[in-house]
């Protein structure tokens, strides 16, 4: 979720030199874009003049003090998080500031490691602020637009409409690219919630080891690698809602304690012994039938009916075929508001086509195929040629690819059939050999083959793959 801290800047406030100088080499060896003032006028301007993601302040200054300098910077600036510092002996005043609205505070002389995790947090949380504002703002466009206007549609916003005022788990059940984020988003911010964080997380993306210390979080020297306290995501997302997407991929042996949380709204972090106490709406997605799960012995009963209080299905793009061209006009509009491109509309054929094709892909296909055809389109009208899609009717149906493993006895194999055949079976062996060699983690097998984790999981879930059985096949042929 945090940016590289190198695109985040940290504004630091002291009138002593040393002291400043001390702690802005610290930051930037780690990394961040650091910034110095010596006094609280001089903060100001940097505040007024440069894209601040975080102020540190010292709190007895001459001129303008740090308890000034914050209040001041809160009501101009609210998105940015304050942290205070001070010595030992002012500890209660800057608990007077916390509890008016700073982050944090740091006390002097600074513990490296705790400084640095502390500061971590608060750029973490000014992140999910950011971000939330944008969500808000983004909700300013019709639903109609984005949403369509087919009947089946209307029965999801409605039931959007019900749920979002309360405080019920939902699970929202479609195929890929439906948009079923786009829909935990404006449940969100419709709930009472709504100025609390929308934390994301991709359950299947999250590898089995992690998997405790990514939701529950965990404390410094719990493993190898913990060299601090770190939130859970279950922490972060307190007093907001938690989008778990892909919640049936989640392994059986976490389940129970994912339903623990949810239950108990508890958390215990991974090298702890003390439960915490969390504020959390859980909100959940899925392409699979957890029905089916459930009776498979796959996923647990009593979790399905924890969360499944509000099942909310998304139809496909398929079933609701008058929203296509509403829908490609929208996604149109704005691509050419952002880019500036003069493309004022599509051609009779060219929607002629966008009506013929299946859409697999669903609505995330279809805004990725409006914005190839921008790209390719010489004139100010996409036609159906600009549109990168295979005529469902007329053109060749692709052969499912055989299930064949890399190496040159397979050569013959690929070279068979079509051309879209060969490029088929290619990228099925590409996709093996990549999970092979990551064993499993399709994060860094991603990183790799240079596709962002979502169009990799696209690819192997086109191609029938998961990368957890990759992971189960190492642990079989090790053991």
């Amino acid at each position: 979720m945090a940016s590289s801290p190198s695109s985040r800047s940290i504004l630091i406030v002291d009138d002593d030199k040393d002291l400043r100088f001390i702690l802005g080499d610290i930051l930037s060896q780690e990394g961040y874009h650091v910034m110095l003032a010596s006094s609280g006028e001089d903060a100001l301007k940097r505040l007024e003049k440069e894209p601040i993601n975080l102020l540190m302040t010292d709190m007895k200054m001459p001129g303008l003090s740090g308890h000034e300098l914050f209040e001041q910077a809160t009501r101009k600036w609210p998105h940015i998080p304050v942290m205070i510092m001070t010595a030992h002996g002012n500890v209660d005043e800057a608990l007077q500031m916390i509890r008016k609205g700073a982050y944090d505070y740091i006390a002097k002389p600074y513990n490296t490691q705790d400084l640095l995790m502390r500061i971590s947090r608060a750029l973490e949380r000014e992140q999910l602020v950011v971000e939330n504002s944008a969500l808000r703002k983004q909700l300013q466009l019709s639903r109609e637009h984005v949403f369509g206007d087919e009947p089946a549609v209307k029965d999801v916003l409605a039931r959007v409409d019900a749920v979002a005022v309360t405080d019920f788990p939902v699970v929202l059940m479609g195929e890929s690219g439906t948009g079923k984020e786009v829909l935990a988003r404006e449940i969100h911010l419709r709930s009472g919630r709504s100025s609390g964080p929308f934390v994301p997380v991709n359950c299947g993306a999250i590898p089995r080891e992690l998997f405790e210390s990514e939701l529950f979080g965990h404390m410094k020297g719990a493993f190898t690698g913990a060299t601090a306290d770190r939130k859970g995501l279950f922490e972060e997302a307190t007093r907001g809602t938690l989008f778990l997407d892909e919640i049936s991929e989640i392994a059986a042996e976490h389940q129970v304690k994912l339903l623990r949380a949810i239950q108990e709204q508890e958390v215990k972090r991974v090298g702890d012994n003390a439960q915490r106490t969390i504020d959390v709406r859980i909100i959940a997605a899925t392409n699979r039938d957890l029905a089916s799960m459930v009776q498979g012995g796959t996923f647990r009963e009593d979790l399905y009916y924890r969360i499944c209080v509000m099942p909310i299905r998304v139809p496909p793009l398929r079933e609701r075929r008058g929203d296509i061209l509403p829908l490609a006009v929208h996604f149109l509009e704005r691509e050419t508001a952002q880019t500036g491109r003069g493309i004022k509309g599509f051609t009779r054929s060219a929607m002629d086509k966008l009506l013929a094709y299946p859409w697999h892909g669903n609505i995330r296909e279809l805004e990725n195929k409006v914005k190839q055809a921008m790209i390719l389109a010489p004139g100010e009208m996409i036609d159906e040629d600009d549109l990168m899609l295979e005529d469902p009717v007329a053109g060749p149906t692709p052969r499912a690819p055989a299930a064949v493993s890399p190496g040159p006895a397979n050569d013959a194999a690929v070279a068979m059939g079509t051309l879209t055949d060969a490029r088929q079976q290619f990228e099925r062996l590409y996709l093996i050999g990549i999970l092979k060699r990551h064993r499993g983690n399709a994060t860094s097998a991603a990183k790799e083959a240079g596709k962002h984790r979502s169009e990799f999981y696209y690819l192997l879930k086109k191609h029938g793959l998961t990368a957890a059985d990759y992971r189960e096949d190492l642990s079989t042929t090790t053991s």
